[in-house]
């Protein structure tokens, strides 16, 4: 199975506010929550779970850590899992189409909690 309109993947991007130290925490624990949960998938290559960064990269304008993944059976378990256990965090989650990054990271991503203004200089 392959997912819709040619998109190769999809990118989840969790953000939190540094200088709040229960968001920091609780973005940290939900990362380690991420890699418990799904140790499998990430075992197997399926998920790849990237650094907790601890400021401002690219076009994320907060601190956010990464995960990716490459089929449609692994979003149809991540993705509720995100909504159900995201909390106050906002997460970003968009494809990787083909389409250009910019596309990708406004029109045809999906929010969970608040939307972050992304930097879109970065993208176009």
């Amino acid at each position: 199975m392959s997912f819709y309109g040619g998109i190769q993947s999809y990118d989840v991007h969790t953000y939190w506010n540094n200088n709040n130290p229960q968001e920091t925490k609780f973005a940290s624990d939900l990362r380690e929550r991420v890699q418990e949960e799904f140790a499998q998938e990430i075992a197997a290559g399926d998920i790849r779970v990237y650094k907790f960064w601890d400021k401002p990269i690219g076009p994320h304008p907060i601190n956010m850590w990464e995960l990716d993944f490459k089929s449609p059976e692994i979003f149809a378990k991540v993705v509720p899992w995100f909504q159900l256990n995201h909390g106050k965090l906002s997460v970003l989650i968009h494809p990787r189409s083909g389409k250009g990054d910019l596309l990708d990271h406004t029109t045809h991503a999906l929010w969970l909690g608040h939307k972050v203004q992304l930097d879109k200089t970065f993208l176009e």
